[in-house]
């Protein structure tokens, strides 16, 4: 299995995971006329997609969570949201469980090096990202061996992180384009009323509660709401901090197209100590493939390749499968260990790779 741009579609590729919109499965996994869909997958706001081939035979792309519990998150998350707009009020009940499951399931996988991103349509953004944020959350939640307790508030706090944002106008929220002073202002303002909800609810944790309020703060005392330094934010806004980032980085938005991992885990380290607790963004990045299986590299000899697997404990050296030559023309597959062969290094990823085409 490998990660391709729906632009790069053709027909000996097999789709390789179910594409949902809401609970519809909208193409199932092993459907093998995928790219007579570009177009409809690109008016869906999905730029990528997951697929079979003969470049990617054997190539397994690892999540800590399952695709059943991740796509039940991010369900019950819609229908939670889509009642407090009736009611106004949270139904936690469901969502309490959905987290349950998803730390169950990072309890099983912990040691796994996460390679998979989500793929969802465009409608779907937030609430995907905000699944997504919390298992990155969680994933440094076990780290720090938290209890179960307080994996379930960390968890609780993260996935409603966003909350405020659908109290806001969505023209300004999801404008493509840079947003101008007073609408940047405006959309600070998340946080704050986010905060408001939950902390009127009652049923959700205070110790998760102050995750919506100060999930944008920064150590140096730039961040929103209200410019908090490093001792004055708690440990859990400081995680949520670290999560929320680079999931945004790493997803295409209406303003900007992906970073790659490793764009984004540089601008982490970059960043650590001044914007992100820098033992937080180790913590992190032990979990993280910097160069995710399944995606395309090219090595410093030019050729082009697929990261099959990673090596444990060096991430920047994964085992590779060359299918390429330096002129971007097929050859002879060859399977590559960076950790045995130490003249050849990675010097591009796929996005690096795809935007110098």
């Amino acid at each position: 299995m490998r990660l391709v741009s729906t632009d790069m579609l053709s027909e000996d590729m097999v789709l390789a995971k179910n594409i949902y919109c809401g609970e519809c499965l909208v193409i199932k996994s092993g459907y093998p006329n995928i790219h007579k869909y570009k177009d409809n997958l690109s008016n869906m706001g999905i730029r990528y997609v997951y697929i079979e081939d003969g470049k990617s035979t054997d190539i397994i792309v690892p999540d800590v969570i399952t695709e059943k519990t991740r796509q039940n998150c991010k369900n019950v998350l819609i229908r939670t949201i889509g009642d407090f707009r009736k009611s106004n009020s949270l139904k936690l009940v469901d969502l309490t469980g959905s987290l349950e499951q998803m730390i169950s399931d990072i309890s099983r996988n912990q040691n796994v090096q996460v390679s998979l991103m989500d793929i969802s349509v465009a409608d779907e953004y937030t609430f995907s990202h905000c699944v997504s944020t919390t298992v990155y959350a969680l994933l440094i939640g076990k780290r720090k061996n938290y209890s179960k307790r307080m994996l379930e508030m960390l968890g609780m706090g993260t996935i409603l992180h966003d909350l405020g944002k659908i109290l806001l106008d969505s023209n300004v929220m999801f404008k493509e384009g840079s947003l101008t002073k007073d609408q940047f202002n405006y959309v600070k303002l998340h946080t704050t009323s986010g905060y408001e909800v939950v902390s009127s609810c009652g049923n959700v944790p205070k110790a998760a509660q102050q995750i919506l309020l100060n999930h944008h703060e920064k150590l140096n005392g730039t961040g929103y709401p209200r410019g908090l330094k490093e001792h004055e934010i708690d440990e859990f806004s400081k995680i949520a901090a670290i999560a929320d980032v680079y999931d945004a980085l790493t997803s295409d938005r209406c303003y900007r197209k992906k970073w790659s991992t490793n764009k984004a885990l540089d601008y982490l380290i970059e960043n650590s100590g001044t914007l992100f607790d820098a033992e937080l963004v180790r913590l992190f990045m032990q979990q993280i493939a910097i160069y995710p299986n399944g995606s395309m590299v090219r090595l410093s000899d030019g050729r082009l390749a697929i990261v099959k697997d990673q090596n444990p404990n060096v991430p920047l050296r994964p085992k590779v499968r060359v299918i390429g030559d330096e002129y971007g023309n097929c050859c002879c597959y060859e399977e590559v260990d960076l950790m045995e062969v130490l003249s050849l290094t990675i010097v591009e990823s796929e996005l690096e790779i795809t935007e110098s085409a």
